[in-house]
């Protein structure tokens, strides 16, 4: 690491990243409508555009998950805290950048700190300033709507989800640990 500390920042989205919201957001869904859909099933990010249900209800639903359900929810692959504890120790910065409502903040720092996640700054982002616009150096999100803005020399790196999968994007992952050959500039295609 460079004696001055680290000199890029490495930020990460959260939910459907390090914390699979979804598979717990469907389960909550399925057991309030009688239904019994999958994460797979949400193949668009506009929710209210595949299931019968509001934009309003969906961040409810959201909340809920984590207010009541945090525990449950599941880190989105094993041993993830030790991919970004070895980005960090090559000299990354890292951040995680999450957009939310203020009743969920707590409940996202239990999380991180239940799985031993690590990052030099947790920010929670509102809809005053999108995501590009934050200090990063790379990004990985599973939100097409989080990248199209990214200019270089800022590089945004798509998270494989079920959501994404018609989303054309130079740099896709379907595992944090591919991020490494990316940021550390080992890899350069698409993964």
């Amino acid at each position: 690491m460079n004696i001055l500390g680290p000199t890029k920042t490495f930020a990460l989205d959260f939910d459907s990243v390090l914390a699979d919201t979804m598979v717990i957001w469907v389960k909550e869904y399925n057991e309030r409508h009688h239904t019994s859909i999958t994460k797979n099933d949400i193949y668009a990010w506009d929710i209210s555009k595949i299931l019968p249900i509001t934009p309003e209800e969906i961040s409810k639903l959201f909340n809920y998950v984590w207010e009541y359900r945090w525990q449950e929810i599941p880190p989105c692959e094993p041993n993830q805290n030790s991919t970004i504890e070895n980005i960090h120790k090559s000299g990354f910065r890292i951040s995680i950048l999450t957009r939310r409502e203020r009743p969920t903040v707590s409940y996202v720092a239990r999380w991180l700190d239940h799985h031993d996640i690590f990052s030099d700054d947790l920010i929670f982002v509102y809809d005053a300033m999108p995501k590009s616009e934050y200090p990063f150096d790379f990004i990985l999100d599973d939100s097409p709507i989080n990248l199209i803005d990214i200019t270089a020399p800022k590089i945004g790196i798509l998270f494989d989800q079920p959501w994404n999968k018609d989303f054309q994007w130079p740099f896709r992952i379907k595992s944090l640990q591919s991020a490494p050959g990316i940021v550390l500039g080992e890899d350069k295609k698409i993964i």
